[in-house]
């Protein structure tokens, strides 16, 4: 049923015209008005399917009539009924302007002018929903363009971080990797890469990117959520969601965020922080998801590299420490003292080496095993560890030898360096299952770059004739090359 809108200033005029539909067959309903007020009031409360508008009225002429339903229903069809042939040639002035709903006609010709005015309005809405559609498919073609070029260009970018991190040699290089692409893998975000301190499990920032001042508190593993759950925690709404304590104080002022812990080898190694930056929150659920499997990504090459490097050094480690002692074995002395040699030549500083040897060290093993023998050599290489400064090394060179290079010192500190150490060896006390380790005394040699070499292998021979002099001379001495 169609509803009609009839504008005269005369009712009969309008109820003639409603029966002529009527009586055509058309089923509608219609409402009269005949001022610009109630018209006003009926477009919008009745909303009708056409309006049938008299030409010329006292109060209310079709032009003001047009106006209004061009401004309040532009869509709604309009016919202006004409009775003479001036109000035609009239209707026929305006009607050219407004578009192809607008319509005249006789009273006798009104319900098949009122037929094709509303044949021609469902022509042209199914245009408006075609076109509306056609835009809407457009609009939606050209959003998926748009993420797929996105998409591609973090999933380049990602690689290229995936590359660094995996030729990264040092943890430095990692996080100032994560600190190049972070921006460009997560735009309109704030990041930050945390990393696991054991003293406290606390958590100290390594990396960072956006506003630096996020997050500078410290905080531990028991702060966060995904720390604590052992997988991402991703508040979207902070209403449905917990906020970790140390994200902010006021959760009502905290924009939605993003925690990935990272793991290598079943233990916690850091956290991976995104937090979107304010009013950037037009994200769909697609989007969410890959920007969640992004991260978590990103954490997981950030945690192999990391892990890598810790196995690196580790093995590296092994391979350069006594077993037994914790000290430097004379692989890394002779490493280091090459390094050292170079920096005293370019500094011209001086450089000193001490050696020393276990007297009669092969009558504990003789006499009371090899368990002693372990108990004496494990003793002395933790009390050479309280002789040297951070810039020193002690390393045992092999069997009861050990060495002690100095770098920046002179000859004579070197010899009161190791007079020291002998008067403490003399004044160790140690026992062996009943036995009574005592009466350990140790001989050393001392040489000091440039005057008694200038490579290691002088420098050392230098320092091992010394400590052969001090042997023969009595042992338990300090002897100088």
């Amino acid at each position: 049923m169609y509803k009609v809108l009839i504008v005269d200033d005369v009712e009969s005029d309008a109820d003639s015209q409603f029966l002529s539909l009527l009586r055509a067959g058309i089923a509608c309903e219609a409402r009269w008005v005949a001022t610009s007020e109630d018209f006003t009031r009926q477009l919008e409360l009745f909303v009708p399917d056409v309006i049938v508008c008299s030409v010329f009225q006292p109060q209310f002429n079709g032009h003001t009539a047009l106006a209004i339903a061009q401004s309040l229903s532009p869509n709604t069809p309009i016919i202006f009924v004409f009775e003479t042939v001036g109000e035609e040639v009239a209707v026929q002035k305006f009607k050219s302007a407004p578009g192809d709903n607008v319509f005249n006609t006789s009273r006798a010709e009104l319900p098949s002018t009122f037929g094709r005015a509303i044949k021609e309005a469902g022509e042209r809405k199914k245009r408006r929903t075609q076109e509306l559609t056609i835009s809407r498919l457009t609009r939606m073609y050209a959003d998926q363009v748009r993420e797929l070029e996105q998409l591609r260009g973090q999933h380049i970018t990602f690689r290229k971080l995936s590359r660094y991190l995996k030729a990264s040699v040092k943890p430095a290089e990692i996080f100032t990797a994560i600190e190049c692409f972070g921006p460009q893998l997560f735009p309109s975000t704030n990041g930050k890469l945390y990393l696991v301190h054991p003293p406290g499990k606390h958590l100290e920032t390594v990396a960072s990117w956006g506003n630096g001042s996020l997050n500078q508190q410290a905080f531990t593993t028991q702060d966060c959520w995904a720390l604590r759950q052992a997988q991402a925690h991703w508040v979207r709404d902070l209403r449905a969601e917990l906020v970790c304590a140390h994200v902010a104080p006021d959760v009502n002022s905290v924009p939605p965020y993003l925690c990935v812990p990272l793991f290598a080898e079943g233990e916690t190694l850091g956290l991976l922080h995104l937090r979107r930056l304010s009013g950037k929150s037009s994200e769909n659920t697609g989007s969410i998801e890959f920007s969640l499997n992004l991260a978590t990504a990103v954490a997981e090459e950030a945690s192999l590299a990391l892990g890598n490097l810790r196995v690196r050094a580790s093995l590296h480690e092994q391979s350069v420490r006594d077993p037994l002692t914790g000290l430097y074995n004379r692989r890394f002395l002779e490493e280091f003292l090459l390094r050292e040699l170079a920096r005293a030549d370019r500094k011209k500083h001086s450089l000193s080496i001490i050696t020393l040897d276990i007297d009669h060290f092969k009558r504990i093993n003789d006499s009371l095993g090899h368990g002693a023998g372990d108990i004496v050599l494990r003793r002395i290489g933790l009390l050479l560890q309280g002789f040297v400064r951070q810039s020193d090394i002690a390393c045992r060179v092999g069997g009861e030898e050990f060495s002690v290079l100095l770098p920046e010192a002179s000859m004579q500190i070197a010899e009161q360096r190791a007079e020291n150490i002998r008067k403490a060896v003399q004044e160790l006390r140690l026992k062996y299952e009943d036995h009574d380790l005592s009466g350990i005394t140790i001989s050393l040699g001392v040489a000091a770059y440039p005057d008694h070499g200038t490579t290691p292998d002088s420098l050392i021979r230098a320092a091992d004739e010394a400590l052969y002099d001090a042997k023969f001379r009595g042992r338990d001495r300090v002897v100088s090359a």
